[in-house]
């Protein structure tokens, strides 16, 4: 007789996000700002487990058209900007630029705001509760230790993971890297080599040190002893102390969500973006990025267009018709290719 497999899943204390939601906002390396708000993590589970799986996530791919390689996004921070600012949608080819020096943007200030609202959001909560005379000590002491356990697991995260270093060759030489969206997109971002590998190679690692072990060794223990202490006291409290609980979850559920999205419009507030195109068709995008790196070795390395003859009689055309339709010059050398076959044909 076959048995079902069962976990006990804190998700299911989640009603709109989980353990992955958690997840990919670690991956984003939060702000000393992000990690003191008062607001639970949505994913317990996933401080049980090693750092291994943060410093192996990689993302999208991108290719190099100076370094001829195609390498993942190692940086999670941009890969999930990216999906989140919908920068691959169909239709649209920017290139953004890495300046040298920018300045202390706006959305620093959105998210120190943020910060507050959650701390007042869970004073709200608890103050509302307990003056109820419904709330037992066991939906206070589950909302409180959560919280605060929540706020340590944070810091924890961004003291013991930091920046890989790489040693890269002429860095202040330009540099430039695409990646191709799912059919007509694509993203281009340029800069000195140095930026371009920070901004594309650099992920996250976990510092040496046997402190930073005995750090992490301490918060598997402590995130065992509060998924203990849920399973085991909540389910008994009374009404109000499930109603505190749950909507302390449903706070850091918010926190994650809003979170991102202001991790993403932090993390491009640090780009500038230098041109938008339109771009209908697959076709629109080789020429686009054709005549933004031209026609060299890069365009074979990268495997990006097909190894047919009309292919190649566009590609030359392309890079010399700078302003004429991409998808029409294709249409031109697909009709002469036709007609020479035919007239080839004819002649036999």
């Amino acid at each position: 007789m076959n048995q079902k497999q069962w976990s006990l899943d804190t998700s299911s204390f989640m009603v709109l996000v989980g353990e992955s939601e958690e997840f990919r906002y670690r991956t984003m390396q939060r702000s000393l700002l992000e990690c003191l708000a008062a607001a639970p993590v949505a994913g317990l589970q996933s401080y049980l487990h090693s750092t291994h799986s943060l410093c192996e996530a990689t993302g999208l791919s991108y290719f190099s058209p100076f370094g001829l390689k195609h390498a993942p996004l190692r940086n999670m921070r941009l890969t999930h900007s990216i999906h989140h600012q919908k920068l691959l949608q169909d239709g649209q080819c920017r290139v953004y630029h890495i300046p040298e020096d920018r300045p202390l943007c706006e959305w620093s200030r959105w998210v120190l705001c943020w910060t507050i609202t959650t701390w007042v959001a869970f004073s709200a909560i608890v103050a509302t509760l307990v003056l109820s005379g419904k709330l037992s000590w066991i939906g206070l002491t589950n909302s409180t230790v959560f919280v605060g356990w929540s706020i340590l697991a944070r810091l924890a995260d961004r003291y013991c993971m930091e920046n890989a270093t790489l040693n890269t060759s002429s860095p202040d030489a330009h540099d430039a890297i695409f990646i191709l969206g799912r059919r007509n997109s694509c993203l281009v971002l340029e800069g000195r080599r140095g930026d371009i590998a920070k901004w594309t190679g650099c992920g996250i690692r976990q510092k040496p040190g046997a402190l930073v072990e005995a750090i992490l060794y301490l918060r598997r223990i402590s995130t065992l002893c509060v998924l203990f202490m849920v399973f085991l006291t909540i389910p008994n409290g009374t009404t109000c102390d499930q109603v505190a609980f749950i909507a302390v979850n449903l706070l850091g559920q918010v926190n994650v969500l809003i979170g991102q999205g202001l991790a993403a419009n932090l993390c491009f507030s640090h780009l500038s973006l230098v041109e938008t195109n339109s771009v209908p068709t697959r076709t629109h995008v080789y020429a686009f990025l054709l005549r933004k790196f031209g026609d060299g070795v890069w365009v074979d390395a990268a495997g990006l267009l097909p190894k047919m003859d009309v292919w190649r009689s566009w590609r030359a055309l392309c890079v010399q018709d700078i302003s004429s339709d991409g998808k029409e010059l294709y249409e031109q050398c697909e009709a002469l290719s036709t007609s020479g076959r035919l007239s080839h044909r004819t002649k036999r």
